[in-house]
């Protein structure tokens, strides 16, 4: 009689310690699920900001007259927004900023891009050589 009672104990236990383990997993799974979200949120942000940067790029390599502050473009999941494009003489700065919406299941992100070029041209406007070029991203 003695042994079935210990036996139900010990079984207790391993029952115990096994659902405690599998706790931990089902957490560990669902943190690393989280975290991939957000990484893939940030870089999902980051190349809708280079995407911007390149639009504004192609419009002047292609001697096009640059939009002041474009509307927000909606690409993909998210949206590529203008804060200013300012050309003055030989210097182009663009600031663009990459934006993931918050009802995403991982909560939004925002990439914002800086972008300074000193050019040259044919007095056309028309992007020929690029003698200086900074770019800088930040959340």
């Amino acid at each position: 009689m003695r042994g079935r009672g210990f036996a139900l104990i010990i079984t207790f236990v391993f029952m115990t310690a096994l659902a405690v383990m599998t706790m931990a997993i089902v957490s560990m799974v669902s943190s690393n699920t989280r975290s991939a979200g957000f990484q893939l949120d940030d870089a999902k942000a980051l190349y809708l900001a280079q995407a911007g940067v390149d639009n504004i790029l192609s419009d002047v390599r292609a001697g096009r007259p640059v939009a002041a502050v474009p509307a927000p473009i909606p690409l993909g999941d998210g949206t590529v927004e203008y804060v200013a494009v300012t050309r003055v003489s030989d210097t182009l700065t663009i600031d663009v900023r990459g934006k993931m919406p918050l009802d995403l299941p991982a909560t939004g992100k925002e990439i914002k891009a800086r972008l300074v070029a000193v050019y040259t041209d044919d007095g056309s406007g028309k992007f020929l050589a690029c003698s200086s070029w900074k770019e800088s991203y930040e959340q």
